[in-house]
């Protein structure tokens, strides 16, 4: 199953210490550890270890950004959470017979 194919954040909160608790559009949805991706070095990453900017994350057409202009593919978003167990998928629905 291909979720890059228009895959946007439709929620998204920084809670402390440096997790987002984040909202998919395809309804899956949990909260992500972002402190080893801030840990990595960069000039987009540098100013997200300051807990306020960290805490001013906000949405662009479906992309979580900074006001630094940093931000992060919804898809990389996801299968990261994906692969640490962070995501939750939502349930099926029940089809009424």
């Amino acid at each position: 199953m291909n979720h890059s194919v228009r895959l946007k954040v439709t929620s998204i909160r920084a809670i402390v210490p440096f997790k987002l608790v984040v909202t998919f559009s395809d309804e899956s949805s949990g909260t992500f550890d972002a402190a080893g991706m801030i840990g990595e070095r960069g000039e987009g990453t540098e100013p997200l270890r300051d807990r306020g900017f960290f805490g001013q994350v906000s949405l662009a057409n479906g992309v979580p950004t900074w006001p630094n202009h940093f931000d992060i593919s919804p898809a990389w978003l996801r299968e990261e959470m994906e692969k640490r167990g962070e995501l939750k998928l939502p349930l099926p629905v029940r089809r009424r017979r």
